[in-house]
């Protein structure tokens, strides 16, 4: 059973992402892709390498150091307050952690109005709901629940490591006179590494005895299902292995008039079949009596606790089998309208799919392109259960090399302690050409009448003025 309690601790180490800051520099890197099939950057060709060229760490949690730490007075020290934590604590709180290393990406056109983008990405995903009527339980001793039943069925929780490999395509289109829409489709490889989660459906009920203040726990036979934790040292099982699945993207942009943008893109639809090096370590037994116990003691509470649970419950290991796992979902909204030449006012909404629960995420951003080379951006957002946030985000082109990066909450940084999420991409790509530089020149040349055949044909020079040409002596011979 202690592998079991072990296993759920790794889960509350780390926690959601918005990504509104990248989001709101619109098309400027290959990495933006990631958000909608269609984006592109300004370039005929781009290349992004191992690693250097896309890192990206999301995490976010519900309270802060400071809700679970207050300082001894007279020292430099500080004590767990569990009061505090969970006064700050609410249902439906919860802790995860979404981390990407880009492997590769290449992207070029097809023609004039297609483009193909092909990636491979690692990619960690960890989501853990925390149980709060276990935890009031568990910090406060079961003297305040004498004769009543503790019910608690929030015990979900979440973990995986997964390569994706890719391809997509994405196409213009002109549509009711001269909109233009863009549509894109990604499809990916899904190649599984890592896998632990709690059955969804996982309760524990716990009653005190008022005459006894014994506890009786049961339980509805819980499963946590992993895979993968064996074989990782396996350096043939880390190329390819028999845990694998399927995803794709969707999206579509659509130029309403030159400064009215609209987008819409449904990322991450798919699911994952595990089914090599599986374990899933079910409970035996679903009910059992003990003594109670105060978990006020941080020294000693975790060796009581997994002590009373080997003790009281055992379990068994299937292997062998076989389990689904579907990815997290997330759909993005959103209208940009160009407020002046080089400036783009952005507003987004994103809904996410979390272990079955569906949380939102709106933000508002403005764009600023700098000549040719600079672009920077500033980006006002609100994710669940937490505050307002402030986040920037710039991108610099040098030649064939663009330097990015981004971060969701920039006033978080002041203060450590009271941060409640963090949310960093940076990375270096190589773009060649500039596509918007060659549809200028075209549309220049339309405005002014002259097409592009007319205006790269080579002009005649003869040696003399037009009065002197001597073209109507070949006339007189004939």
């Amino acid at each position: 059973m202690s592998l079991i309690v072990g296993l759920m601790g790794l889960k509350t180490m780390v926690q959601a992402q918005s990504d509104l800051s990248f989001y709101h520099l619109g098309e400027l890197t290959p990495q933006n892709n990631i958000f909608n099939p269609v984006f592109f950057p300004d370039a005929d060709f781009y290349v992004s390498l191992p690693v250097i060229s896309g890192i990206s760490t999301n995490v976010n949690n519900s309270f802060t150091y400071n809700d679970m730490f207050v300082a001894i007075a007279g020292t430099d020290s500080v004590q767990f307050d569990p009061d505090n934590f969970l006064s700050n604590v609410s249902d439906g709180d919860r802790l995860s952690f979404d981390g990407s290393i880009s492997l590769l990406q290449v992207g070029f056109h097809i023609g004039k109005m297609g483009a193909v983008q092909i990636f491979a990405n690692e990619r960690v995903k960890t989501r853990l709901y925390y149980p709060k009527t276990l935890m009031q339980y568990l910090l406060a001793g079961n003297g305040d629940y004498l004769g009543e039943e503790v019910s608690e069925g929030n015990l979900r929780g979440q973990g995986s490591y997964y390569r994706e490999y890719g391809a997509g395509y994405s196409h213009e289109l002109s549509i009711m006179g001269s909109k233009r829409l863009r549509v894109g489709l990604k499809f990916k490889y899904l190649q599984g590494f890592v896998q632990a989660g709690v059955d969804e459906n996982a309760s524990v009920n716990i009653l005190t005895e008022q005459d006894t203040y014994s506890v009786r726990v049961s339980t509805n036979q819980s499963v946590l299902r992993t895979a993968g934790f064996n074989s990782m040292e396996n350096a043939d099982y880390l190329m390819s292995n028999g845990n694998n699945g399927y995803g794709f993207d969707i999206g579509a942009d659509l130029q309403i008039n030159p400064k009215l943008n609209v987008s819409l893109a449904v990322n991450d639809i798919g699911s994952i079949n595990w089914t090599e090096d599986v374990k899933n370590y079910e409970l035996i037994e679903s009910e059992a009596t003990f003594g109670g116990m105060d978990l006020r003691d941080l020294d000693n509470a975790g060796d009581v606790l997994k002590d009373t649970l080997n003790q009281l419950f055992d379990y068994q290991v299937i292997e062998d089998g076989e389990f689904k796992t579907k990815l997290n979902t997330r759909v993005f909204v959103s209208g940009s309208y160009k407020v002046i030449p080089k400036g783009t006012v952005t507003a987004t909404v994103m809904t996410r799919n979390d272990l079955g629960d569906i949380s939102l995420t709106y933000g508002v951003g403005y764009t600023h392109y700098v000549g040719k080379m600079l672009t920077v951006s500033a980006t006002v957002s609100r994710k669940p259960k937490q505050g307002i946030a402030f986040g920037g985000g710039f991108g610099a082109r040098l030649g064939i090399i663009q330097l990015y990066t981004s971060v969701d909450n920039t006033i978080g940084f002041t203060d450590i302690r009271n941060m409640q999420n963090l949310n960093v991409r940076f990375g270096v790509n190589f773009l060649f050409g500039h596509r918007s530089v060659k549809k200028e020149k075209k549309q220049e040349a339309v405005d002014s009448g002259v097409t592009t055949k007319e205006k790269n044909k080579k002009e005649k020079i003869g040696p003399f003025p037009d009065e002197y040409e001597l073209h109507h002596l070949h006339d007189i011979d004939n």
